[in-house]
């Protein structure tokens, strides 16, 4: 194998592909990307609907492809190099070669997932070249065609849903073919139906993502001060550092929230929450892309200096309030009077007579 002995995608990779049986798909990156991804898989699942289609997952995001049943398996894979073993990647190879895959599909062309496509044992490996931000190798070595598509001009759903048409794997529209969100009766009760609250994911994997411990306090009292009527579910991911900042976040209120979720939703859990909730409130993690994905109103805080024109949920239902000084221990320079404000407008506009 030598590298840089790939061929340019073309239309007529779909053409002399159509009679696959068997098709991977790798996603071995956040939530948001995975998100972001499944209107190109839909557009793999309509290019060949009489193909099986598989997708290698993170074990953690897995459960939202239950939503997605046009999928036929999901493969759960654990990405943390300490959980990581040779023979978990042994048994993994092998078993993922026993399938016997005709086509697998890397839209990311990170080292990772190219290495995964390979391993896979797939005949045509079909991936997207990847950006100028990271350096990547495997991908020169392991590709058979390869996608070179744009980044950074539109959303990443867009990109990865047109850059899959330069390979003739097309769908009419970019689509978010999911089942609706499971019922909230079993998160909230019988006040499930009549609930009015608002959505709070203050942590992410990272701190410096996130607002000071003492603003997240400010900008709540701010936001209860205005509107007392809402109620406030907080949730955060099973982490032990994530939870353990909300233990602090909790003993810094002088009230107590509606609902806290200390790590216990898994991801339809989590987005049908987010979906019956009256806005959401989050910094860039994974649940901005779940508000988005639900179509609830949200407003969230990330830094100018990220690439949110690619990543940022777009619409008039979201707004985005930005810092533009550069992260540290947290994220500073984000306006605690202007979420409050874009979050009293978005309330208001989701309660007004044919708002959006």
């Amino acid at each position: 194998m030598n590298p840089s002995s790939f061929r340019a995608a073309t239309p007529d990779f779909a053409v002399e592909n159509a009679a696959a049986r068997k098709i991977l798909i790798v996603e071995v990156a956040g939530l948001g990307d995975l998100v972001h991804s499944l209107p190109a898989m839909a557009a793999v699942r309509h290019t060949y609907p009489h193909a099986e289609l598989h997708c290698l997952v993170r074990r953690e995001y897995a459960s939202l492809l239950a939503l997605a049943p046009w999928i036929d398996r999901v493969w759960p894979y654990r990405r943390n190099r300490r959980s990581l073993s040779l023979q978990s990647i042994v048994g993994t190879t092998r078993a993922l070669r026993a399938e016997r895959f005709d086509i697998a599909i890397d839209l990311m062309g990170s080292d990772h997932a190219s290495t995964a496509a390979w391993l896979s044992g797939a005949k045509r490996r079909l991936v997207r070249r990847p950006g100028p931000r990271r350096r990547r190798y495997a991908w020169r070595w392991f590709a058979t065609d390869v996608i070179d598509s744009p980044f950074g001009q539109e959303r990443m759903y867009l990109q990865r849903w047109h850059s899959l048409q330069q390979a003739g794997i097309r769908s009419a529209v970019p689509a978010f073919d999911l089942l609706p969100a499971p019922a909230l009766g079993s998160l909230l009760g019988g006040e499930a139906a009549t609930a009015k609250y608002v959505h709070l994911s203050p942590f992410t994997k990272q701190s410096c993502k996130e607002l000071p411990p003492a603003q997240l306090v400010e900008l709540l009292l701010g936001l209860r001060e205005a509107r007392g009527d809402l109620r406030l579910a907080i949730s955060c991911s099973g982490q032990a550092r994530e939870r353990r900042a909300l233990d602090a976040l909790l003993r810094a209120l002088p009230f107590a929230p509606w609902r806290v979720f200390a790590g216990t939703l898994d991801i339809p859990e989590l987005h049908a929450l987010i979906q019956g909730a009256a806005l959401h409130l989050g910094g860039d993690t994974a649940s901005m892309h779940l508000a988005w994905l639900a179509g609830t109103p949200s407003v969230c805080w990330m830094s100018a200096f990220a690439s949110h024109g690619t990543w940022a949920p777009e619409g008039e239902r979201h707004a985005m309030v930005y810092s533009d000084v550069p992260p540290g221990e947290h994220l500073l320079g984000v306006s605690t009077e202007a979420v409050v404000e874009r979050s009293l407008e978005l309330l208001r506009a989701s309660a007004a007579p044919g708002s959006f």
